[in-house]
């Protein structure tokens, strides 16, 4: 049997605020008029997708999400301006209001749809709350329309209504009417039928369902066939209440802000699993014999895909200061191999890839009183511990590639067939698994040999860094900032050769834009990059912009950026050095090391060299006393030996190390004298000079510190793929962008091998 239920779950602080929330209600409708509105985008089901998808919409969504107080407010007063007397055939008048987390997206007013500014991506709807359901949704905007011109008609009736009274009183007083309503409102027998009377605060949506209006904030949505003398007194009475009436949908006029609670809190943190572990999981799947066919995402997962980056990947709370941010350094990402795998793994999205970096440096940045200081100096700001003063955006180019291993190409034979298949059709049956990650992988690097699709690369990416830099410039006018390239693994190739293929002396206001940059480009970040092995095959030397002295040099290559970057993880089998391609002799230079990002794990990993420190010097003190010899102590492990990318090897052969076997003293000193030599030395002035034009800070190698635990093969499966989600990458490319201004050093020391 169906039994009311009186939401005994709900805690008293839930019901009272929902009272208050009804009070407050008829409050702003007494003032106002018009009730309290409050704009929604959807998260769950978008209305379009970018071409490639091959999307088809086949649902309505029915997860919405608030914008921010200010974004609802900014929204708000363009959608009365727009829809203005004298504004509705003015063709000028701007239709769309940039929104959310730095201005990333905007919404079409004419059209209800929110869409990213700065990169294709899937269109949502926009709703502009004014009715809502009980777990905060927004009605539809032909739906809310018609009720509000509904309530317009028969809000005279409501006056006098009780929208205060005792909601639990009723509820117990009704048990028994609740109950018969629940139990025949599926098939209703032989009650009394309403008459005309009992429609006087009732309308006709003329779809089978009709709404009672129960006082000025509250109404029912019921179906026709329910419409007896008994059932709209239930209606009446109950509507309000926490009673549960079966085929009824309780809606509320006006927005309250109790009713984002839930939703908000229902908002996931970081629900994608890594790049790295998806990496790892097809890594597995080749191992696996019973493993043959390739996993095609279905649309819904796809589209839970973007649900759970567009409510994680953005503060959905931003002030006005926030939202709008100064901004100094813009930092354009290109992606590089693999992004084909989106079609089989939520993770594999290069704008999640992006956002998750912004998001990590703006973590890192906050944790950090060193980055607020290089970002503002000794300047106070009321943004000085949020706003790490940069921007970093996506540059996508590989769904304009026409080459897809699942697709054949787009040539027909005379009889009309395609004239050759697609990659998948040739593969031969032998470690499928092995070769569908092949294709899905290492098939960018094979596009990359290919001139015709060389020139289509290079084209596109070009393309689409001056178009999204020329839209920033447009979005910020005031912008007078640095712009800087991050390349990740075959982007760092396509962004280096599109660098050294600049000319030096251009005309940024007479340029072809597919072949030219509209800005100069300050830093170039390589990320785990193979552009060393691919010029060493290619018999070429990198040579500084400011050392070359001729275009015509066919085996130098020179990228026009003021500072260049190589980062790698020592892990990383796809990272290749650039050093010894400038001057073969720097390849006996130790790359440069970077920092742990937080300098809580930095220390941590210094206070267990400490540890093993003591613990040596005990053991050595003991077996010295058991044996009657002495013995030196052991050096201590230094700061920088700590970060060193084997400090927990270190700190394990020191503990095991044998140290009663006693040496010879002549031995023994001639070891010592040895290892008084530290391999660190100063770079010759003509070294320094050559590496400092190519990066002022002395260096163009860097490799980013090893986890002490992180010893195992994983590591070197996920390294390659794991840089936007790495701290350390995140906060030393944060690093290098703020200290742009810094004097160039007069003396470096190097690490020989």
């Amino acid at each position: 049997m169906l039994l009311l239920s009186l939401h005994r779950t709900l805690i008293p602080r839930t019901l009272s605020a929902r009272a208050f929330s009804v009070s407050r209600c008829l409050r702003a409708d007494e003032k106002s008029k018009s009730p309290r509105v409050k704009w929604f985008y959807a998260t769950d089901i978008p209305i379009r997708k970018p071409a490639w998808f091959e999307y088809k919409k086949e649902k309505d969504p029915e997860k919405f999400i608030p914008f921010s107080e200010n974004d609802s407010e900014r929204l708000e007063k363009a959608f009365r301006k727009f829809n203005g007397k004298d504004n509705k055939n003015d063709s000028t008048q701007s239709r769309s209001v940039d929104v959310n987390e730095d201005r990333l997206f905007k919404v079409d007013l004419e059209k209800f749809e929110l869409s990213p500014v700065f990169w294709d991506g899937p269109v949502f709807e926009v709703r502009r709350g004014t009715w809502f359901y009980k777990d905060g949704i927004p009605l539809s905007r032909k739906l809310a329309q018609e009720i509000e011109d509904g309530y317009q008609k028969k809000k005279h009736l409501l006056r006098g209504r009780d929208s205060e009274k005792d909601n639990w009183k009723l509820v117990r007083e009704y048990k028994q009417k609740v109950q018969r309503f629940n139990d025949k409102s599926a098939v209703q027998n032989n009650e009394e039928a309403a008459d005309d009377s009992d429609y006087e605060d009732i309308v006709d949506l003329g779809d089978g369902s009709l709404v009672l209006y129960c006082t000025d904030c509250d109404a029912v949505i019921f179906r026709e066939d329910m419409k007896t003398k008994f059932n709209l007194e239930v209606l009446r009475n109950l509507g309000p209440t926490p009673a549960s009436l079966l085929s009824v949908q309780k809606l509320q006029r006006g927005f309250t802000d109790d009713l984002t609670d839930t939703i908000l809190d229902s908002l996931p943190s970081n629900p994608l699993p890594e790049v790295g572990e998806i990496f790892q999981k097809e890594v597995t799947k080749v191992l696996d014999p019973t493993s043959t066919k390739p996993e095609m995402l279905s649309d819904d997962t796809q589209n839970r895909q973007e649900k759970n980056e567009i409510e994680s990947d953005y503060d959905h709370n931003l002030s006005q200061n926030d939202a709008e941010r100064e901004v100094d350094h813009l930092i354009l990402c290109v992606h590089g191999i693999g992004q084909v795998l989106g079609s089989k793994y939520e993770s594999i999205n290069f704008t999640h890839s992006v956002n998750v970096m912004r998001n990590t440096m703006r973590s890192v940045y906050e944790s950090e009183e060193e980055y607020h200081t290089m970002a503002y100096g000794d300047k106070g700001s009321s943004e000085r511990k949020r706003n790490n003063r940069i921007q970093v955006l996506p540059i996508s180019w590989r769904h304009k590639i026409d080459f897809h291993p699942k697709k054949a190409l787009e040539e027909v034979d005379d009889e009309g067939e395609n004239r050759l298949p697609a990659l998948s059709e040739i593969n031969v049956d032998g470690v499928k698994p092995l070769r569908n990650l092949v294709g899905d992988v290492a098939l960018d690097i094979l596009l990359y040999y290919d001139q015709k699709y060389v020139d289509q690369i290079f084209k596109t990416v070009t393309e689409e860094l001056n178009r999204v830099y020329s839209l920033y410039m447009e979005k910020n006018p005031n912008f007078k900032g640095k712009v800087h390239i991050m390349g990740h693994s075959l982007g760092s190739c396509i962004a280096f050769d599109i660098l050294a293929s600049q000319p030096e002396d251009l005309d940024k206001n007479n340029i072809d834009t597919s072949k030219h940059l509209k800005f100069d480009v300050e830093n170039l970040f390589c990320v785990g990059s193979p552009v060393g092995m691919f010029k060493l095959l290619g018999r070429k030397n990198i040579v500084p912009r400011s050392a070359k002295h001729s275009d015509s040099v066919e085996d130098l290559v020179s990228p026009k950026c003021k500072r260049l970057y190589n980062i790698f993880h020592p892990c990383d089998p796809v990272g290749y050095r650039m050093e010894p391609l400038i001057k073969s002799r720097f390849a006996k230079f130790k790359p440069e090391s970077v920092s742990f990002a937080v300098r809580g794990f930095d220390r941590h990993v210094k206070g267990l060299a400490k540890w093993s420190n003591d613990i040596q010097e005990r053991i050595v003190q003991a077996s010295s006393w058991l044996t009657g010899t002495k013995e030196a102590p052991p050096q201590a492990i230094t700061a920088s030996e700590a970060n060193d990318e084997n400090a927990l090897g270190q700190i394990l052969t020191s503990l095991i190390s044998n140290k009663d076997t006693k040496k010879p003293e002549k031995d023994s000193k001639k070891q010592e004298k040895e290892k008084s030599k530290a391999p660190v030395k100063d770079l010759k002035p003509e070294d320094l000079e050559l590496l400092l034009k190519a990066n002022s800070r002395g260096r163009v190698d860097y490799c980013l510190p090893m986890g002490v635990f992180d010893i195992s093969l994983v590591s070197a499966i996920s390294a390659h793929v794991s840089y936007f989600e790495d701290q350390d990458t995140a906060g030393f490319i944060m690093k290098e962008t703020l200290s742009v201004n810094e004097e160039a050093p007069k003396l470096k020391k190097v690490i020989y091998y």
